[in-house]
């Protein structure tokens, strides 16, 4: 009887060091997972792919990317792994919270271009010139477009924001309108020239 209870337990302990190195296996299975880290866009808006952690073991749990300027378009920042560099953010760059099964550091939807003109200021005729070549302006999907141009009070020191892409800064000597180029010096005098008429025949 002795013999046989000796046979039993000298049988259960190669099992039992079996189920010992499958859990270690398993554990070290799952803490090396790469699905376990977050995705991110990486390089441009297609390359998706895990974010690998840092030298210092770091896993990364934010994603980056450019941010869309209005009437400008994308800056020039890299789609990455982490937090945006330095005080870029929301100036330049964008983050998101990644998340495992795909990259939250998608484009923001953006509209179709638009055009306006910008304006200079000519010394000899004392007048703000339109540029021969209209600015072309970016917008989001959900974005008005927008004109710009120098009133009637501007002085020659007047610059146009944005190169006469998207609405007046506040307080200042400018005048906006809507739609894709509508401060060209055509439509303005197309717009002028019934008011005249119509104010001449009240006088």
């Amino acid at each position: 009887a002795v013999v046989s209870t000796q046979s039993a337990h000298y049988g259960r302990e190669p099992k039992m060091n079996s189920m010992f190195i499958a859990l270690c296996l398993i554990v070290a299975a799952v803490a090396d997972d790469p699905a376990a880290a977050i995705m991110c866009n990486q390089g441009n808006a297609t390359n998706s792919a895990a974010c690998a952690a840092s030298a210092e073991g770091v896993a990364a749990t934010l994603c980056s990317m450019p941010k869309f300027v209005e009437y400008t378009g994308l800056s020039n920042v890299t789609y990455a792994c982490g937090a945006c560099a330095g005080d870029t953010k929301d100036v330049t760059c964008m983050e998101c919270t990644g998340a495992t099964n795909a990259s939250c550091n998608v484009p923001q939807a953006a509209g179709k271009s638009f055009m306006c003109y910008n304006f200079a200021y000519d010394a000899a005729t004392k007048v703000f010139a339109q540029a021969v070549n209209a600015t072309t302006c970016q917008r989001l999907e959900a974005t008005e477009a927008i004109c710009n141009s120098p009133d009637k009070t501007a002085v020659a020191k007047y610059e146009s924001p944005g190169a006469g892409c998207g609405p007046c800064v506040a307080n200042t000597t400018c005048v906006s309108c809507k739609g894709d180029g509508c401060n060209s010096a055509t439509t303005i005098t197309a717009f002028l020239l019934p008011l005249v008429a119509l104010i001449y025949t009240l006088v």
